[in-house]
């Protein structure tokens, strides 16, 4: 048995001996489990404290102890990579919030993140380097045939554009590959969709959520079987790929809390958005650990260095790329302005895909190589008519969801 003291007590706790206040009077009885308000209305009482089951002053100070070393560690780490902090920006506010929490959590739990590299002085270019000349169409281009695309995709777009297609006959094309068919059951089960009744097949699974959107689905997992054997000494690819599903998933969430149409489109282009890069891993590694070291020197976004060392940035590669698959146009250029939203080419869109960026970044889930990156533009955040409240509800809703798809991407 533990006497707690009343500012100690906390929702959930359970009562040891009955309880009473100064004056004598009956309060509550041994067994019952302490509510918020009850703990308001104790202090009102004059109640100084309670007998716990399991719980003591000294065991509860000294976990608050550790809790409060865990959020100084956590709020270190974040001021460590974050860009600086705008006093009069909630949103953001609630994200570096958001962020020290599950960091505390981590470092709490023994299982800190990972952490930032450090280089301390100048790097240099690679040996030649400002005699050659790169060209963002060449670089991607060269490369379609080591990254062809899978004909299912495009298969299945065929039959979805007949004129007599049914959600048959695309599911006939859908069974020829087993592993999408699986795959496309499993996710459109998750937390993704939140469907209340199981969907066992893939023609009820079309009448659900529509051709559109499982051509959608069947481009994802096509895409990421296509560099599932990217060599680990140019990027660890499910490291990338961790984070262009939380791209995706935040995407998503963000355009439908604010109602845009076939939020699909979304998830499709935070999961593509930093395809370029892999390209220019593998095409010219050593100009990219160029561009990745001088990122990390001088605490700026990759995409910058990356624009410094090549005269464009992975965004232009992906475009070639999209282009080259004959992508739907809509998708390719949300991935192609993410990281200039504000440009008058940018469809309005794309700024869902750079915050989402931001906030993968900003919880570190996986990485395509970028440590820092940029803040979030206010106006872009009013233009959307995005609040803290959006924020806080997309991160706390997104971390399921990431995990959820990861396990069905990611694994076997």
């Amino acid at each position: 048995m533990g006497r707690v003291s009343v500012n100690n007590l906390r929702e959930g706790m359970v009562l040891e001996e009955d309880l009473h206040a100064p004056n004598g009077r009956f309060i509550l009885g041994k067994g019952a489990a302490l509510k918020d308000n009850y703990i308001k209305m104790f202090k009102i009482w004059g109640i100084t404290g309670a007998d716990v089951e399991g719980e003591e002053d000294a065991e509860i100070a000294g976990r608050v102890a550790l809790e409060e070393e865990a959020l100084g560690t956590a709020r270190s780490y974040v001021d460590s990579f974050f860009p600086p902090e705008d006093p009069d920006d909630a949103c953001a506010a609630a994200v570096r919030a958001f962020c020290i929490r599950r960091f505390a959590e981590a470092f709490s739990s023994g299982a800190p993140p990972a952490l930032i590299p450090q280089i301390g002085s100048l790097p240099r270019p690679p040996e030649g380097h400002f005699s050659r000349s790169f060209s963002s169409y060449a670089m991607a281009k060269n490369e379609i045939r080591l990254f062809s695309f899978p004909d299912i995709y495009f298969k299945i777009q065929e039959v979805i554009s007949s004129p007599v297609s049914s959600a048959t006959s695309i599911a006939k094309v859908v069974g020829n590959d087993p592993n999408l068919a699986a795959r496309i059951l499993r996710l459109v089960n998750s937390s993704f969709y939140g469907f209340p009744n199981p969907i066992q097949s893939i023609p009820r699974a079309i009448a659900i959520i529509g051709s559109n959107e499982l051509s959608s689905l069947a481009l994802a997992v096509s895409t990421m079987k296509v560099f599932k054997n990217v060599p680990p000494e140019f990027v660890d690819m499910k490291s990338f790929w961790r984070h262009s599903i939380a791209c995706g998933v935040f995407s998503r969430l963000l355009a439908y809390a604010k109602k845009r149409r076939s939020e699909e489109r979304f998830f499709l282009a935070g999961l593509l958005h930093d395809l370029g890069r892999i390209i220019l891993y593998t095409k010219t590694p050593r100009e990219m650990t160029y561009a990745l070291e001088l990122s990390v020197f001088e605490k700026a976004p990759l995409w910058r260095t990356e624009r410094r060392v090549f005269g464009f940035d992975h965004t232009a590669v992906g475009k070639v790329l999209m282009e080259e698959w004959r992508i739907p146009g809509g998708i390719g250029q949300l991935c192609e302005y993410h990281h200039s939203p504000e440009s008058e080419d940018a469809p309005e869109e794309a700024a869902y895909v750079h915050i989402a960026d931001y906030l993968a970044n900003a919880l570190r889930i996986g990485s395509s190589g970028s440590v820092y990156f940029s803040r979030m533009d206010r106006g872009i955040v009013e233009a959307l008519e995005l609040d803290k409240g959006d924020f806080e509800a997309v991160l706390a809703q997104g971390e399921r969801q990431i995990r959820e798809i990861m396990n069905i991407f990611l694994i076997s």
